[in-house]
């Protein structure tokens, strides 16, 4: 049974396995980049790196950050980022289990909504999450630096 946690330092290598499954651009990063990257995102408050594990092997991870705000009766809400799993291990409940998690996250930190982007090619992905109940409400942009 799988289990959701956050991730640690020797996870960082499965987690980058992954993100090739996610994209297709490859960015090389040196041990370095890699350590300080991680110690940014396990040092900023509400910033969680999380990974889905299943008898000892990561099978999913994803980010979740809790954004304080100033709308909305000053809830914050929280943003879920890099979410995914590996091909082998899908349809097995653990993106449900990924996702679950960070809707209790959110709701224990006060959140008055979760939102995300999804690549409007991943269709499958797109029905998988109005099964958890987000609903399509937006249109996304985005400009990349």
């Amino acid at each position: 049974m799988a289990i959701v946690r956050p991730a640690t330092e020797q996870d960082i290598p499965r987690i980058l396995e992954l993100y090739n499954e996610l994209t297709e651009e490859r960015h090389a990063l040196s041990p370095e980049e890699t350590r300080s990257a991680f110690a940014q995102i396990t040092a900023m408050p509400g910033h969680e790196l999380l990974v889905a594990e299943e008898e000892g092997v990561v099978v999913g991870t994803m980010v979740m950050l809790v954004v304080p705000n100033l709308s909305h009766g000053a809830l914050p809400w929280a943003m879920v980022e890099n979410m995914i799993v590996d091909k082998k291990y899908r349809r097995r409940g653990i993106g449900r289990l990924l996702m679950e998690y960070v809707i209790a996250r959110a709701r224990k930190a006060g959140c008055y909504k979760v939102q995300f982007l999804s690549n409007k090619k991943r269709r499958q992905a797109h029905k998988f999450y109005r099964s958890l109940g987000f609903e399509a409400s937006a249109h996304g942009f985005r400009l990349y630096l």
